[in-house]
């Protein structure tokens, strides 16, 4: 049952972070950010999903990627977003099972009949486990996913000479730009 909660019982869709899937981020000028939701008593631990949408956000305004209101989003090609989910669980032995995931989802037209659908076209994951006095460690994983996710949408979206770039300050400095 552990595996199935942290993510490892197969099924699903891994768009991956090949240059195929790098190019299905060309183009998109912006996206909305949903976190999942976490349990309470992860939320009680010192998680919270609220700290990481604003995590999240905050590190993709400070690159230059716009990030869309719910609104916008319905408003914008693709209607994209990126969606972050962490699953987390709590040992009694005082061992943390995790696993995480990051990915853009955009709206799709299908060749074969015209429908559309959604699908995740970039994403990356991890599975691992802490100490469970050590959850900083899960947020640091999640922003180290985001940072790949920068990377891979700055490599379709060069900079242009004098636009904004991330600050040199930053600990993640090591970011396209």
């Amino acid at each position: 049952m552990l595996w199935g909660i942290i993510g490892l019982s197969g099924g699903g869709c891994w768009a991956g972070d090949s240059e195929s899937d790098r190019a299905t981020l060309r183009g998109v000028e912006g996206m909305y950010v949903i976190v999942e939701e976490l349990e309470p008593e992860v939320e009680r631990a010192g998680l919270t999903r609220h700290q990481l949408q604003t995590e999240v956000e905050l590190r993709l305004r400070q690159v230059g990627i716009r990030v869309l209101t719910k609104e916008e989003r319905l408003e914008t090609p693709g209607a994209p977003w990126l969606y972050v989910n962490v699953n987390v669980v709590l040992r009694s032995d005082g061992l943390t099972a995790f696993s995480t995931r990051v990915e853009l989802n955009q709206v799709a037209l299908l060749k074969t009949d015209g429908s559309l659908v959604i699908v995740p076209t970039w994403s990356v994951a991890y599975t691992g486990s802490v100490g469970s006095l050590r959850l900083s460690a899960i947020r640091n994983n999640v922003k180290d996913q985001v940072d790949h996710f920068i990377n891979a949408y700055l490599s379709v979206h060069p900079r242009s000479t004098g636009s904004a770039t991330p600050s040199s300050t930053s600990p993640r400095s090591n970011l396209v730009h």
